[in-house]
């Protein structure tokens, strides 16, 4: 369990990542005309991808080890804290095959999403080190690993044409335009917030920067149970949407989205009423109150918590 995070592989990997970071980071930095001050922001990108990719490497093996290595513990943490092997593996499942959730690549995917985690942070400066800022970078390649990876994805996609603010120690990435799911709207993940034109202080600022810190809080939780609001009220959102005239989409979008509870978090940090993103009155009937999102809140965590609690209790 401890051996295999410092196998010489995984090693040379991650020194060769952060001289990457290094320089990627230096070359930032000269760019944007910072002199010697380069050699820092690459300095801080080296160290962070090491630290990144170790963490995330550690905190994986720990987890699998503790489960002895089972397959359905690899199952668990694929789905849990990278989504995507999860996922893959779920249907490779019915086949009988293992592809994306054996030991061997969960640790290597571990170890990049780390590297490039920690890397991008580096370059951008996004921690701030003091009181308990310095717990940022720790909680997003270990308990938020489900957002980072999506985050790291989301960085991917921004990287020819989205347009990366150039704000530091604010704890978050914010690309000014970049990928989103619809037009005018935020897209975040991990700790990074893409196709976001308002600036720190802004109310929808504090709304997107609100997710980050729901997925270092929340971890798995946060991520499984965002999606599986998604999946239980897709359906029904649908019928009521066609049910008071204001179409099956917007149903589907009011349901699953706007009255999503971790959407409605973020709306009231933004002090913005969902009812105002309604254009006509059958849309707005299709917005609960808050009172009434936790009504059905408390239910569906109820449900939620417990079927994490059979699995943890059934993989470790």
């Amino acid at each position: 369990m401890i051996e295999r995070i410092f196998e010489v592989p995984a090693l040379i990997f991650v020194v060769v990542f952060a001289l990457v970071a290094f320089a990627l980071g230096a070359i930032v930095g000269a760019v944007k005309g910072e002199g010697g001050r380069a050699l820092v922001r690459g300095s801080e990108a080296a160290v962070l991808a090491l630290v990144g990719s170790l963490l995330a490497r550690t905190f994986v093996s720990v987890l699998l080890g503790l489960a002895g290595n089972s397959p359905d513990a690899g199952l668990a943490v694929g789905w849990a804290f990278f989504l995507w092997p999860g996922a893959v593996d779920t249907i490779a499942w019915f086949a009988r095959a293992r592809l994306l959730t054996t030991p061997e690549i969960l640790l290597w995917v571990a170890s990049g999403v780390g590297a490039f985690t920690g890397m991008m942070d580096g370059i951008w400066r996004i921690h701030n080190w003091r009181g308990l800022g310095w717990l940022s970078l720790p909680l997003d390649v270990t308990w938020g690993l489900a957002g980072s990876t999506n985050g790291c994805l989301l960085h991917l996609c921004n990287f020819a044409w989205g347009h990366h603010a150039d704000e530091t120690r604010t704890g978050a990435h914010r690309y000014a335009r970049g990928f989103g799911l619809k037009p005018g709207f935020a897209f975040t993940q991990g700790a990074a917030m893409s196709n976001l034109n308002s600036p720190p202080g802004d109310p929808l600022y504090a709304h997107e920067r609100t997710h980050v810190w729901q997925n270092r809080m929340f971890g798995p939780l946060f991520t499984l149970s965002y999606l599986g609001w998604l999946a239980v009220w897709v359906l029904p959102g649908t019928v009521a949407g066609a049910a008071v005239r204001a179409g099956v989409l917007q149903g589907a979008e009011k349901w699953c989205y706007f009255n999503n509870p971790w959407e409605a978090w973020g709306y009231a940090v933004q002090n913005e009423p969902r009812s105002n993103f309604a254009v006509t009155a059958e849309q707005r009937r299709l917005i609960w109150s808050n009172i009434l999102v936790i009504v059905w809140a408390i239910p569906f965590f109820g449900i939620a918590l417990f079927l994490s609690y059979l699995i943890i209790s059934e993989v470790w």
